[in-house]
Order: structure tokens, then sequence, then C-alpha cells
């Protein structure tokens, strides 16, 4: 009976010393110096969709990476533009009409079916909403293109952040204030002026 002790002992010891073991070179491992954050070896641009941008307020919004490209984008009553790096879709920027009765809110909500909420901050006046995926506004535009848009519809400008990054939410509310204001500047905002 005591050899059949001795026999088991001697079994389980090893068992428990593989954890314990392991559990000593977890904190060395932990020590170990990080992984260096990957750069951006691409130029910020200082437009966003044919609209000039300061880039220090486009760089929080974009991933590290090597190539930075645009690609064009119109559906019906909207048009706008993927910016991607390294040839992955980072960035969502759209201009679209909506009736004159639609909010901010109700433009973001139609991101919610993908999992992206660009609303969990919204200015007094309810003409921005942001998140640390992008933000919607209302954008003032005083002689559209069609003068039919002028009275019965109302342009939001959109920004969605893809991928895991996630900016500053000061960050993003700064970038889609600034966009709104650029395509508010915009030739298409003020035809009769061009």
């Amino acid at each position: 009976m005591k050899s059949f002790k001795r026999a088991v002992q001697q079994r389980i010891k090893p068992a428990f010393m593989m954890p314990v073991a392991a559990l000593l070179v977890l904190p060395t491992s932990a020590c170990t110096a990080p992984e260096p954050e990957a750069a951006k070896s691409y130029t910020v641009p200082n437009t966003l969709c044919d609209n000039p941008i300061e880039p220090n307020l486009l760089e929080p919004a974009l991933p590290p990476g090597r190539k930075i490209s645009t690609k064009e984008t119109k559906l019906i009553g909207a048009e706008g533009c993927h910016i991607l790096v390294d040839g992955v879709s980072a960035l969502s920027v759209r201009k679209v009409w909506r009736e004159s009765s639609t909010t901010v809110l109700d433009v973001s909500s139609l991101w919610h079916g993908g999992g992206i909420r660009l609303d969990s901050k919204l200015t007094k006046d309810r003409r921005y909403a942001w998140s640390a995926k992008g933000g919607v506004a209302r954008v003032h535009c005083p002689e559209p293109k069609e003068p039919k848009r002028k009275h019965d519809y109302t342009l939001f400008a959109t920004i969605v952040i893809f991928g895991d990054l996630k900016a500053k939410e000061s960050e993003t509310k700064k970038l889609i204030t600034a966009y709104a204001a650029s395509v508010g500047k915009s030739a298409g905002c003020n035809a009769a002026k061009s």
C-alpha cells in the first residue's frame, strides 16, 4: 500500500509543478519590451473627398500603414469616398441629402445595424453627433447646386472609422465639425457664388 501511495505522489508532483513553473515564467515574459506601435508611412492628405481639411484633424482617424488612397462613391442622393490604407477601407465619408425634417440622430441611426454608433455625444443645437467611431453633421448649405434642395432638403455629412481604430471623441468632434464647415463652403453649397 505504501508503495502505491508513493507512486501516486510521484506522478502527481510533476502535474502540479507544470502550472507553478508556468506562473513563474509569465512575469518575466510580461516584462519584455512591448512591440513598437506601427507607424504611418504615408502623408495624411489635406483634403477629404475633395474638401479641404487640416491633416492634423484627419490624422487621428487613420490607422498606421504604408499607402493611402481614395475611392469615390456615388449613390442616389449621396456622394462621398472611402479612404483606404494599404488597400483596406479605413474611413467612409458621405454627403447625403435628406428631407428637411430629418435629424442627425436619424442619419446616425442608419449605421446602428452595422454595429456602429455615431451618436454617443450630441450638441445642444442637435447639429452634430459623434462618437469614437465617427460623427454626423447637419451642413449649412446656403445655395445648393440643385435649387429644389434649398427649401425641402437638408445636407448631412458623415464620417465613419472602420476597423478596430477608435479616435478620441474630442478628435472626432473636431473632424466632423471641420468637415461640415468645409462642405458648407464648397461650390456645391454656394452655387450663386460660383
